[in-house]
C-alpha cells in the first residue's frame, strides 16, 4: 500500500487527566486505587503544563541518590520504556541503610517499619522543669541506717541479753535503727495498739518481730516458774498477716532466724498456693507464732478445727495499705471477729499471758483508706514514726490523710523522658550502660505493669538464638489452624524463668536475667526469687508489683520503673528495694514526653536530695556508643547501632508466631494497665494522649493498632472491623465467619464479646484504688 502522507499522532493531550472521571463497577478498593491513580496523573499533567513540559522533581520523576522513601499510598509503577523491539527496564535501586530522618517503607505484608528518631513528640521544657538540674555531691547521712549511738543498744530497749547477743553474733546487728528503737521500746513495755510508719529498708520487720519473740519468751519463763512446760502445744500467741506470698515467706525466714536462739518457740506459715493438707498437719502439731496471708488464714479458720486462736495476744498487719488495695478487708474483718469471739472463751489459764490483744499496723505509707482497718482492729493506737513532725496526726492518735511521702536520703533518683517508639531500645541501653563495667552494678530490678509484659521483655533481654541475634537459628514454625489462629499457650515456657543475657552484659561480664510475676505457680515463684537472691553474678529481675512490697533482696543497686506505677505509694515501695539499711542505691523511672512529664512534680513531693533528668537520646548514646580501640570492629554511630538492634528485635518478633503472640499479649496488657492509674494522676497518664502506633513499635510490632488482634490470632485483612454473624435459629448459637475476629480465652475457646466487656468493667471497678498484676490477670 502506497504511503498517502497521513501522519497519525497518538500522543495524549496535556489536559487528558484534567477532567475528573467517575469510576463505577468493581469493589470499593479497586475504585479507590483507580481514583488515586487518576488524581496523581492529573497533578503530574498540570505540573508539566506549568513547567513547559519538563519533569518536576517534586513528583518523583528525578531519581537521585538522596531520593526519599515515602510511607503511604505508592504511586503506580512506571511502565517499561520501549525503544524499537527491545524493552529497556530501569534497574531497581538498592536501598541504602536507614539513618536518622528517614521514614522507612512498608513491607510486602503491609507492615510499616518506622524510624526511631522521627515524628516523636517534643519534650516539654519549662522553667519549672529545667533540662539539667544541679547535682549535690555532698555526702549525706543515710536515713535508714542503724544508729551510731553506743547507748542505743538492743539490751537498753528491753530485749534479753540472749536475744541481743544473738542479733550481734548471728545477724551482725550491732545497733537498732531509729524506728526499731521506738517500736521495740514501746511494744516490750506496754500492750497498746500501734501504727508503725517508716521509710523502706529501715527494718520494720524486726521492729515488730523482736518484741513478740521477747514477750513470748517471758511467758515461757513465767510458765516454767509456775511448774508448766512451754511447748509448741502451749498455744498460738501471735498472728502476722502479709499481703503476698513472697513477703510472708520472707517474714517467716526472718522469724526462724530469730527463733534459733529460742528453740522452744515454734513458728509456722500458711499461704495460698501450698498444699492445705500439709498446712493442717503443721497446725495439728502446734505453733506459737503464725505467718499467713489473710485469705488462707480465713479459710483455715472455717475448715481447720485444730486451729485455736483463743490465746492470740499479738496481731500484726504488715503492709496495711496493700492489704486494703488487694481486697483483703473482708477477710481481715472475719479474722478479727473470730479472734474477738474466741478470745472470750474461758480455757486453761496461761501464766503471764496479757489480758488484752495488741494489734500493730505497719507500712511505709499509711493512707486514709487504712482507717477502715483501724476501725476494725485497733483501739486507741499510738503512732510510731521517725519524723512525726512531717505527718498529719489527728486527735486520739488517729492518723489523717497521709501527706508523708519520702525515700531514703541516700537514694539517688532520676527520670528519663523517652518517646514511646524508643522505650524498648532505651531500656536495653540503660542496662548495657549499667553492666558495661564489671562490678559497677551487681543486681537490678525492672518493674513492669503486667505479667505478659514481663514475659515479652524477659525474652527480649535474653537475646539468645531463640529471640535475637543469630539469623541462622530459627524456631520451628508454629502450625496454624485453618482459621489462621495461633494455638493458645504456645508462648514462653512456665519453668523458663532465668537465663544468661546476650544483650545486657558487657565483655567478660555475664549477666543473668530472671522473670517473676503472680501468674507463675507458687513453687516456680519461690525458686526464682531464691535464685535471684543467691545469684553471685550480676543479675536483672524483670517483675511486676508482686515484688514491690517489703522484700529485702541483697545487693540491689539499681531499680528501673519501666512502666510508671499506678500510684505514688507504689512508686515509694518500688524504689525501696534498693538503698536499704544505710546502703547506697539508684532508681530511674521512664516517662513519655508530654503530659507524663507532670509526674515529676509527684516525684518531688518526696523531697529527693538529687532528682536527675535524662533524655532518651542521651541514654541511647551512652548505651550504644561504639567502643573505641577495638581491633576489627565496624565502628557505627550510636543512632545506627540503636536502629540495627530495634530492627533485629522487630524481625524476630514478626517472623516467629510464638514471639508475635507474646508481643501482642504484652501490648494489650500494657494498654489495659495504663488505663488503671488512680484518679488523681489520670491527667498525667491520659489514654487519649497515648500514641498507640508508636507504643506498638516498643513491643516490636509493625501492624497498625487496629490490626493488632486478640492474643492468639493474626490480624485480619480488614482491620478487625468485621462483625460476627449470628444465626436466627432457636438454639441462638453464633456462626463464625471466616474473617471474623473473636475473643479467645486462655484455654483457646471463644469468649462472648458481651461477657468479655462485663469482665473488663468489673476489673476496672475493682482497680479504682490502683492497678496491680493481681487484678489485671
Amino acid at each position: 500500500m502506497a504511503d498517502d502522507g497521513m501522519l497519525l499522532n497518538f500522543a495524549l493531550p496535556d489536559d487528558a487527566f484534567m477532567t475528573p472521571k467517575i469510576f463505577k463497577g468493581g469493589n470499593w478498593k479497586d475504585r479507590l486505587t483507580a481514583r488515586k491513580s487518576a488524581e496523581w496523573g492529573r497533578a503530574k499533567a498540570a505540573e508539566r503544563v506549568a513547567g513547559g513540559g519538563k519533569r518536576n522533581p517534586d513528583y518523583g520523576d528525578v531519581q537521585s541518590e538522596e531520593e526519599e522513601l515515602i510511607v503511604g499510598e505508592q504511586r503506580p509503577a512506571k511502565k517499561a520504556r520501549t525503544t524499537g523491539d527491545a524493552a529497556v527496564v530501569k534497574k531497581p535501586k538498592v536501598a541504602r541503610e536507614p539513618h536518622r530522618g528517614d521514614v522507612l517503607p512498608k513491607t510486602t505484608t503491609g507492615e510499616v517499619i518506622s524510624s526511631l528518631f522521627t515524628s516523636n513528640p517534643s519534650v516539654v521544657k519549662t522553667a519549672a522543669q529545667p533540662v539539667s538540674e544541679p547535682v549535690d555531691e555532698t555526702p549525706v547521712e543515710p536515713s535508714n541506717a542503724p544508729l551510731s549511738d553506743e547507748l542505743a543498744t538492743f539490751t537498753n530497749l528491753g530485749l534479753s541479753p540472749t536475744l541481743a547477743n544473738h542479733l550481734l553474733t548471728k545477724l551482725q546487728l550491732k545497733a537498732p535503727t531509729a524506728i526499731q528503737r521506738k517500736a521495740i521500746q514501746l511494744l516490750c513495755a506496754s500492750d497498746t495498739d500501734a501504727f508503725i510508719q517508716a521509710e523502706t529498708g529501715s527494718g520494720k520487720t524486726l521492729a515488730y518481730l523482736l518484741p513478740i519473740v521477747q514477750r513470748i519468751s517471758d511467758i515461757s519463763l513465767v510458765m516454767k516458774a509456775a511448774g508448766q512446760a512451754f511447748t509448741r502445744r502451749s498455744g498460738l500467741f501471735a498472728l502476722i498477716l502479709a499481703p503476698t506470698r513472697e513477703l510472708s515467706k520472707q517474714i517467716s525466714a526472718v522469724l526462724e532466724t530469730l527463733l534459733s536462739c529460742c528453740h522452744w518457740i515454734v513458728g509456722g506459715i500458711v499461704i495460698g498456693g501450698e498444699k492445705k493438707s500439709s498446712e493442717k498437719a503443721r497446725l495439728r502439731k502446734g505453733v506459737n507464732i503464725l505467718v499467713a496471708t489473710p485469705g488462707r488464714l480465713a479459710d483455715h479458720l472455717d475448715s481447720t478445727e485444730v486451729l485455736d486462736v483463743s490465746r492470740v495476744r499479738w496481731l500484726v498487719m504488715d503492709e496495711g495499705d496493700r492489704l486494703v488495695e488487694l481486697g483483703f478487708e473482708k477477710d481481715i474483718q472475719k479474722i478479727v471477729s473470730v479472734l474477738n469471739m474466741r478470745g472470750r472463751e474461758k480455757g486453761v489459764a496461761v501464766p503471764g499471758l496479757p489480758a488484752r490483744r495488741t494489734t500493730v499496723l505497719c507500712s511505709a505509707t499509711i493512707k486514709a483508706d487504712v482507717e477502715s482497718l483501724r476501725s476494725i482492729a485497733l483501739k486507741d493506737p499510738v503512732a510510731i514514726a521517725v519524723d512525726a513532725g512531717e505527718r498529719v496526726e489527728g486527735v486520739d492518735g488517729k492518723t489523717e490523710q497521709a501527706t508523708f511521702f519520702s525515700a531514703p536520703s541516700q537514694l539517688k533518683q532520676s527520670y528519663a523522658i523517652v518517646p514511646a517508639k524508643q522505650r524498648l531500645v532505651t531500656l536495653v541501653a540503660v542496662l548495657k550502660q549499667a553492666f558495661k563495667r564489671k562490678g559497677t552494678v551487681m543486681k537490678c530490678i525492672v518493674f513492669m505493669s503486667a505479667a505478659d509484659s514481663v514475659d515479652f521483655h524477659f525474652e527480649m533481654l535474653l537475646g539468645d538464638a531463640d529471640t535475637l541475634g543469630d539469623s541462622t537459628a530459627r524456631l520451628p514454625s508454629t502450625n496454624l489452624s485453618r482459621s489462621g489462629k495461633i494455638p493458645q499457650g504456645n508462648t514462653i515456657a512456665e519453668t523458663r524463668t532465668q537465663g544468661v543475657s546476650k544483650v545486657c552484659g558487657g565483655e567478660g561480664n555475664e549477666v543473668r536475667v530472671f522473670r517473676l510475676h503472680g501468674s507463675l505457680q507458687q513453687v516456680t515463684r519461690t525458686e526464682t526469687l531464691k535464685g535471684f537472691a543467691k545469684c553471685e553474678t550480676p543479675a536483672v529481675l524483670v517483675c511486676t508489683d508482686v515484688m514491690a512490697r517489703g522484700l529485702d533482696l541483697p545487693n540491689v543497686d539499681l531499680v528501673v520503673e519501666y512502666d510508671p506505677p499506678a500510684s505514688k505509694d507504689d512508686h515509694l515501695h518500688r524504689i525501696g528495694r534498693t538503698a536499704r539499711a544505710g546502703k547506697a542505691g539508684r532508681a530511674m523511672i521512664f516517662l513519655l514526653p508530654g503530659c507524663e512529664e507532670g509526674y515529676v512534680e509527684v516525684l518531688k513531693e518526696g523531697k529527693p536530695r538529687n532528682l536527675t533528668r535524662h533524655e532518651g537520646d542521651e541514654l541511647l548514646k551512652k548505651g550504644f556508643a561504639p567502643m573505641a580501640g577495638v581491633v576489627g570492629q565496624d565502628v557505627k554511630g550510636w543512632e545506627q547501632a540503636a536502629t540495627d538492634w530495634q530492627l533485629e528485635a522487630e524481625r524476630s518478633v514478626n517472623e516467629h508466631p510464638r514471639h508475635l503472640e507474646q508481643a501482642r499479649r504484652a501490648y494489650q496488657s500494657h494498654v489495659r494497665a495504663y488505663a488503671t492509674h488512680v484518679t488523681a494522676e489520670r491527667n498525667m497518664f491520659d489514654m487519649k494522649a497515648l500514641h498507640l502506633g508508636h507504643l506498638a513499635k516498643a513491643f516490636g510490632l509493625r501492624d497498625k493498632p487496629g490490626r493488632i488482634g486478640v492474643p492468639g490470632q493474626r490480624p485480619s485483612g480488614k482491620g478487625g472491623k468485621e462483625k460476627r454473624a449470628v444465626s436466627s435459629g432457636k438454639s441462638g448459637s453464633k456462626k463464625r465467619s471466616s474473617s471474623a475476629m473473636e475473643d479467645v480465652d486462655a484455654n483457646g475457646g471463644a469468649v462472648d464479646e458481651g461477657e468479655a466487656r462485663r469482665k473488663m468493667l468489673g476489673r476496672v471497678k475493682m482497680m479504682t484504688g490502683g492497678a496491680s498484676e493481681f487484678n489485671l490477670g
